[in-house]
């Protein structure tokens, strides 16, 4: 018994080191894990576009506050996955170092984007531009100006 034990848990090792990458696929794993959140990503932003094309007929916004929530959600996997690479190291393979600047640059921009979003869902008295209405129609926010002394 002990014996079919020691046999298993050695098959089981041998097995995990045959299906963990070598030194020349984890530039390609952490690529392929990059496009797959990117990916994830881009799904969320492309339904937070819909939501919010479907509210500007006056609807409601509570579809545009729950694909918004999906897409905090996907920009902080990604961020996470992102910090996790750059720390590991992969990140000194030059292609791997390509493709986690790749995953920064698609951050960025869809941190900008949830930040549009959540501007025109709540508003932003500090902001100095101001975004548009959801309801046509509607009238738009105005600046809040504080009072002189």
């Amino acid at each position: 018994m002990l014996v079919a034990v020691a046999v298993l848990i050695t098959f089981q090792t041998a097995l995990a080191a045959d299906l963990s990458p070598g030194p020349e696929n984890d530039a390609e794993a952490a690529c392929t894990e990059i496009k797959t959140s990117l990916h994830a990503l881009a799904a969320s932003e492309h339904n937070e576009s819909l939501a919010l094309a479907l509210s500007g007929g006056g609807n409601s916004t509570a579809i545009v506050e729950a694909r918004l929530s999906v897409l905090l959600d996907r920009t902080q996997d990604l961020r996470a996955m992102l910090a996790r690479m750059r720390q590991s190291a992969i990140a000194r393979d030059p292609a791997a170092q390509e493709c986690i600047q790749m995953g920064f640059h698609a951050l960025v921009i869809s941190e900008k984007l949830s930040s549009d979003v959540e501007t025109v869902l709540y508003g932003d008295d500090d902001s100095v531009a101001q975004a548009p209405a959801i309801r046509p129609g509607a009238p738009a926010a105005s600046p809040s100006v504080p009072p002189q002394p």
